[in-house]
């Protein structure tokens, strides 16, 4: 019984041998583009009022493509919303102490003629204070080379010289 299994399966593959054969054909990919990386599309959802800016980008090779894209958290635009929220709250001299913790923010109060508030002093009794701890000249000019390290400590980002917090 095996031995006729096998003369049927080798009949039929002579059979089919004659049937099926190989087609020589040529492929040119002369003029054909390379595919491409496509950097994908985030949404943080429309019409959403958060501050989260969204990046992506791709890179693509004739051999391989990359993409990717990150949410970034917008810390300047989380500074004006909580100012906003404290000066709608009704204290606004905490929204001004918030906003003068940047240097470029404090530099245009001290310009103006209006100080950034510290430690609850305000006007005069402001600039006299900063005069003191050495963030302002004896003639009311900008110590630019203050040092907050030997005044008071100074929380948040390196770049956060302008109002000093304890």
């Amino acid at each position: 019984m095996h031995k006729i299994i096998w003369i049927i399966i080798v009949f039929t593959g002579l059979l089919l041998s004659q049937v099926i054969y190989g087609a020589d054909t040529t492929v040119n990919n002369k003029n054909t583009p390379v595919p491409s990386s496509i950097s994908p599309s985030l949404s943080i959802g429309s019409g959403s009022d958060v501050c989260v800016v969204v990046r992506s980008g791709a890179v693509q090779s004739s051999i391989i493509g990359i993409s990717g894209g990150v949410h970034v958290t917008d810390p300047n635009c989380i500074m004006l919303k909580n100012a906003r929220m404290l000066a709608s709250l009704g204290v606004k001299v905490s929204a001004l102490a918030l906003m003068c913790r940047r240097q470029d923010i404090w530099e245009s109060f001290i310009m103006s003629g209006t100080p950034c508030p510290y430690y609850g002093k305000i006007g005069d009794e402001a600039i006299a204070e900063y005069k003191k701890i050495g963030r302002l000249n004896e003639d009311g000019s900008i110590n630019y080379s203050w040092n907050p390290v030997n005044a008071l400590p100074v929380v948040g980002r390196a770049n956060d010289i302008g109002q000093p917090v304890k």
